[in-house]
């Protein structure tokens, strides 16, 4: 990770992402795998994939989360499914950065 340049990903603030593993880092043609970290008073507004699954797994702080209108509270340790097409977004609570892993399946376009 430590030789990895972090971005900003579209409908964030405060936030880095560190990608892992997709199709321009390593050919991976069918997940993409990345770490992201959500900074105090930062947010992933709510967004839609149509195609792809998702998986959160919590690494440390801790988050609330949206999916399809239902809200869930992340810690460490908890793994949040998002299904193809649901509307999802995620910020920290508590004053500490979210930092959890996300899969998608297929990779974005």
């Amino acid at each position: 990770m430590k030789d990895i340049d972090s971005g900003c990903p579209p409908k964030h603030t405060n936030t880095d992402a560190f990608v892992l593993c997709n199709k321009a880092t390593v050919g991976c043609n069918n997940i993409e795998f990345f770490l992201t970290e959500i900074h105090p008073g930062g947010v992933a507004e709510e967004d839609v994939h149509p195609i792809s699954e998702h998986a959160y797994f919590v690494i440390s702080g801790r988050g609330q989360a949206i999916v399809d209108g239902e809200e869930f509270i992340v810690e460490p340790s908890d793994c949040l499914y998002i299904p193809p097409g649901a509307k999802h977004g995620i910020k920290p609570i508590g004053g500490q950065t979210l930092r959890f892993a996300v899969w998608m399946a297929p990779p974005r376009q």
